[in-house]
């Protein structure tokens, strides 16, 4: 505790953050490099061994496949909420978007035509409609502007209280 003034108040300073906190309020917000560091060696470690352990098993095999192609379809979804949050895409790179809308058109149509597992193509699907979501959003926040929603109180809200 630290002392705040004579009259003997006393403020609680905050606690040092680790990687062994699991807060998920403060997950990502690491107080230094090595923390990040250390958590990603240890998710890197246990999942690793956990993935050697059963890697005979096909159902853990599949599972992990299908969430990791479908945890890198989900790539784009930040962006495209973040775009519908601010209505608009300022600052983002729309040469960006259109070469992950190629990149990712032609990995989906070599999916398809190559009969992949049908998560693969599922998956590459899902990732161009989240790019052509963004791009949709970009035409549409650019030619069509839209106010920015404000966060102020209505007079008429208050009335009842």
């Amino acid at each position: 505790y630290v002392a705040a003034d004579s009259k003997d108040e006393e403020i609680k300073a905050p606690p040092k953050r680790s990687y062994l906190d699991f807060d998920l309020n403060y997950f990502w917000h690491w107080s230094k490099f090595t923390d990040y560091v250390q958590c990603v060696l240890t998710f890197t470690g246990v999942t690793g061994y956990i993935t050697y352990l059963w890697l005979d098993s096909s159902l853990f095999v599949e599972t992990l496949g299908f969430l990791a192609v479908f945890t890198e379809a989900m790539l784009g979804v930040p962006q495209l909420y973040r775009n519908y949050q601010n209505r608009s895409t300022e600052g983002m790179s729309v040469k960006m978007v259109l070469m992950w809308t190629s990149g990712d058109t032609f990995k989906t149509v070599y999916f398809i035509l190559n009969q992949a597992p049908f998560q693969f193509s599922i998956c590459g699907l899902l990732q161009v409609f989240v790019d052509i979501a963004i791009l949709l959003q970009v035409y549409l926040y650019s030619y069509y502007p839209q106010k920015p929603v404000s966060h102020i109180a209505h007079p008429a809200s208050t009335k009842a209280l």
